[in-house]
């Protein structure tokens, strides 16, 4: 905590004092050497003096300086999960040079000193106020306070009370999870676990408090909705691990056949795992909580916690100030900013997982590899990342390697769809899930495909050349490398929307994916005296090539169309360089593919395919 204004004044106390006692003295000896006319001048004089001491005492970010600088108010900064949201909007706050001061209580249960830090944040001024609130009813008065001031108030994590915010006339926007969502989804996960029989416990919030009771309500529907499951205790343990403890210990002595226990943060859980240590159960108590705290982590690897939701509190933190600077800057910002969910479960813990990259040199790959990497992490799997290089043969023995690693699934984005399949049959003997991602295998047993649908992507393109040249001249198709479904399917796509008009001519030129293969043979098509309206390359680092090409030879630029959408060819674009390119999305692909692997993991059902939406991008 560090408000500038008064600290500052506090700090320098002393000085305070001194300046104060020299005021007096030096009235004293005006009055008994001076005239009263004078005196009254002499004294003037001093007060002004003493003042303008005092405005030195003042920090550098002056009242009107905090006019643009934005306050983040945290509560129970002692708590894992608030430390990650702070974090969180310090890094953007870093990152896009915004002034930010941090703000918050040691627990979630100090409302009042969360309501007086608002009240000195009034006073001071200053331009945004961003708040996770301890009570979503009993901060309202003084938020409406603050946008009476005309400072900006943004709503982050646990959300005002809609009706409390009506009864004062204000909106305030807010950026957080659905709370009743996350906690459904952690009631559906424990029923399924429970085989929909049992007697469950709920170890709630602060009862009063917006999340803490929709948490509590989505889970009570969820796990007692088309089941045998009864909630034979709910009790309040303010969101802290000792009384949770305490709270769970009673529960446990008062009911002797708790099958799970549903805590609403994970602090409340790791107080239920010392209650269940204390009575020394042999039973089986299945505990599902809510942050995903680094704690529950350890604990899940154990299985002793078995199920929590991850809410971001990182993009909490992070989207609430760029809402509040957005607003500063006179910009309308939405009423609601929905961040994404997690289950996590303690089945994905200490699992290793082999991944299999066509090229990690292409930035569509590396984007890839990354989002399978991220997630993976958050689930608490291992996973072994491989470069094939284009080598057919490579990745044949890296997929080899990973089946003698025995690995627990294996997602594969293949260099070509007749080769890998040798390595998923390998991979289909040793009982190992494979998962293939942006390109096919011929054959061999794949759970699930996550791809573009890359035949339509194809015709997108093909409609586009075919509109802009008017259904008449010569085209150039750069295609990627054969034996890939990748190349195949948007070749496809692309010539069967050109076949019907006979007065457009295509020329092909296989250039493997490659920039310098498509630089190469795009310039010595130009010395040939090849002329073409349109280009339309497979992937953006071919048509990257020919727009080299055709620089370097100094001809004039056709129209020319890329696919991936990746930095280099959004750039081209924003030039006028290139035309279009047609967007994939590299890090769905990769989400997608390893939260299949987890719901497999988890004896989920998953769908054999998987189309990730595409979209054309051309310069505004």
């Amino acid at each position: 905590m560090n408000n500038s204004f008064f600290t500052g004044i506090l700090n320098n106390a002393a000085l305070l004092i001194s300046l104060l006692e020299l005021y007096v003295f030096g009235v004293v000896v005006i009055s008994l050497t001076q005239k009263r006319g004078v005196m009254k001048d002499k004294i003037l004089i001093l007060s002004i003096i003493i003042v303008l001491s005092l405005i030195t005492l003042l920090p550098v970010n002056s009242l009107a300086k905090n006019r643009g600088t934005i306050a983040l108010v945290m509560k129970a900064l002692s708590n894992p999960f608030f430390i990650v949201m702070r974090d969180g909007a310090k890094e953007y706050a870093k990152k896009n040079k915004i002034p930010l001061e941090i703000y918050g209580t040691e627990r979630e249960t100090e409302i009042d000193r969360q309501i007086q830090l608002v009240e000195n944040l009034i006073s001071g001024k200053y331009g945004a106020i961003v708040i996770a609130p301890a009570d979503s009813k009993k901060l309202v008065p003084v938020c409406k306070k603050a946008l009476d001031n005309g400072i900006v108030v943004i709503n982050i994590d646990n959300p005002f009370h809609e009706k409390t915010l009506q009864n004062y006339g204000i909106s305030v926007p807010f950026v957080g999870s659905s709370n009743l969502k996350g906690a459904s989804m952690v009631g559906q996960y424990l029923k399924h676990q429970l085989k929909g029989k049992g007697n469950v416990a709920i170890i709630e919030g602060i009862r009063g408090v917006e999340n803490a009771e929709l948490r509590k309500k989505g889970f009570s529907e969820a796990i007692t909705s088309g089941s045998e499951i009864k909630v034979v205790a709910s009790e309040t343990a303010n969101w802290h691990t000792d009384e949770a403890f305490t709270t769970a210990l009673k529960i446990f002595q008062q009911y002797k056949n708790i099958d799970a226990v549903f805590t609403a943060n994970d602090s409340m859980a790791l107080g239920v795992i010392q209650a269940l240590e204390m009575i020394g159960t042999q039973k089986r108590v299945w505990i599902g909580s809510y942050d995903n705290i680094e704690e529950v982590r350890s604990q899940m690897l154990d299985r002793r916690i078995h199920a929590t939701i991850e809410q971001h509190p990182e993009l909490m933190g992070a989207h609430g100030v760029e809402l509040a600077y957005n607003a500063l800057r006179g910009e309308k910002v939405p009423k609601y900013v929905q961040t994404h969910l997690d289950l996590i479960t303690y089945e994905s813990f200490g699992k290793k997982i082999g991944v299999s990259l066509a090229d990690l040199k292409n930035p569509f790959f590396i984007t890839m590899g990354a989002e399978i990497e991220k997630v993976a992490d958050l689930h608490g799997i291992e996973v072994i990342v491989k470069d094939a290089n284009n080598d057919e043969a490579q990745q044949l023995i890296d997929i080899q390697g990973f089946v003698q690693r025995q690995v627990d699934a294996i997602i594969v984005n293949p260099t070509h769809f007749e080769s890998v399949s040798l390595g998923i049959e390998f991979a289909n003997v040793a009982k190992i899930p494979v998962i293939t991602v942006d390109r096919k295998a011929s054959h061999g047993r794949v759970i699930s495909h996550v791809a573009s649908d890359n035949f339509a992507g194809g015709r997108m393109v093909g409609e586009m050349i075919a509109d802009k040249i008017k259904r008449k001249g010569s085209v150039l198709e750069l295609e990627g490398r054969p034996g890939t479904s990748a190349a195949h399917n948007r070749g496809q796509g692309f010539n069967k929307t050109l076949r019907d008009h006979k007065g457009i001519q295509i020329t092909r030129i296989v250039a493997d994916f490659e920039r310098e293969k498509a630089r190469v043979a795009v310039e010595q098509l130009i010395v040939e005296g090849k002329k073409f309206k349109a280009v339309f390359a497979h992937n953006d680092d071919m048509i990257l090539g020919a727009i080299e090409a055709y620089t370097n030879t100094n001809t004039e630029l056709p129209f020319l169309v890329g696919f991936d959408a990746i930095p280099e060819a959004l750039e081209a674009i924003s030039q006028g360089l290139l035309s279009a390119t047609i967007a994939q999305d590299p890090a769905a692909m990769g989400r997608i593919s390893i939260e299949n692997v987890i719901h497999n993991l988890r004896g989920e059902k998953i769908p054999p395919t998987v189309l990730v939406n595409l979209k054309r991008i051309t310069k505004r």
